[in-house]
């Protein structure tokens, strides 16, 4: 049995406010929450989010006001077309996050908005991964449900 009990860990990046938002390759979704944390690395954004959500490869949503305002499978032209989309939504504070299956992840949003994370495929990779203060790492994936490390130092094998 995986435990869908959302990580105490991460309940410091309840009530912070949006402060990046990246659609990237493969479509990608990365969604940063706090203050800014300015890097060096040549990216279109100079800095991260204190607190990270995303995924690298799973098919992701967004809905406000209970309308689908876009999506990881959008018709598009291009990655910077969909990034576009994600640009132009107000995403405000972030409110929780809740499992909604042992599938999917919901991200909730002030102002009546919630990113979901979808599982439409089997396999290891992790549904959803945050990044947090202090080199925080937490992902989620269907086979494993959560774990819980660091981001800057190797993870071993279970």
């Amino acid at each position: 049995m995986i435990d869908l009990t959302i990580p105490d860990t991460i309940s410091a990046m309840f009530g912070q406010p949006c402060c990046r938002k990246r659609v990237g390759r493969h479509r990608s979704l990365s969604l940063g929450f706090g203050e800014k944390v300015f890097h060096t690395k040549p990216m279109k954004d100079p800095f991260y989010g204190e607190w990270e959500i995303g995924t690298y490869s799973a098919p992701w949503r967004v809905i406000q006001d209970n309308l689908l305002v876009c999506g990881s499978l959008e018709d598009v032209e291009s990655i910077d077309e969909l990034d576009a989309q994600i640009q132009i939504i107000e995403f405000g504070n972030i409110s929780s996050v809740e499992m909604i299956s042992c599938f999917d992840l919901r991200v909730i949003l002030e102002n009546n908005t919630y990113v979901e994370f979808l599982q439409v495929a089997t396999g290891e990779d992790e549904l959803v991964h945050i990044f947090g203060p202090n080199s925080l790492y937490c992902e989620y994936a269907i086979n494993a449900g959560w774990k819980i490390g660091r981001s800057d130092v190797p993870w071993t094998q279970d």
